[in-house]
């Protein structure tokens, strides 16, 4: 499958760990791509600073050494695309432009979204699914 990740996601599973950070290891040992956007990579990057200035510079390093698949972002509008927060349609559009079947995010304008392709999913979700611990 190819999943790309939110933000969100990346925060959790590379700060906090816990049981997104198991499924992201479980992604990343699979077959299946991971992608991230150039929006996504900018918006992790500068709420890494915000948030946590300490360990900023580590975590950024460690994230972008992991095997993901580092894509650029769309500057193509997709009418279709009807989303609560406008912030959100830039990873929506990217999810789009490179056809990914899953979009892993804690975001609930998009878990209560009307999208239909890609599948929207949190990590519990995708958790379960692909039964991780």
């Amino acid at each position: 499958m190819r999943i790309m990740l939110d933000t969100n996601v990346i925060i959790s599973a590379v700060v906090f760990g816990g049981r997104t950070g198991r499924l992201l290891r479980s992604l990343l040992a699979s077959e299946h791509k991971v992608f991230v956007s150039e929006y996504v990579d900018r918006e992790f990057h500068d709420k890494l600073k915000q948030k946590w200035p300490e360990i900023s510079f580590e975590t950024y390093a460690f994230y972008r050494s992991m095997r993901f698949i580092f894509c650029e972002s769309s500057s193509t509008v997709e009418d279709s695309v009807e989303l609560r927060d406008k912030k959100d349609i830039p990873v929506l559009r990217d999810a789009l432009y490179h056809d990914v079947d899953i979009l892993l995010t804690g975001d609930k304008d998009f878990l209560e979204s009307a999208v239909k392709k890609p599948i929207i999913f949190s990590p519990s979700m995708m958790a379960d699914f692909l039964h991780v611990d």
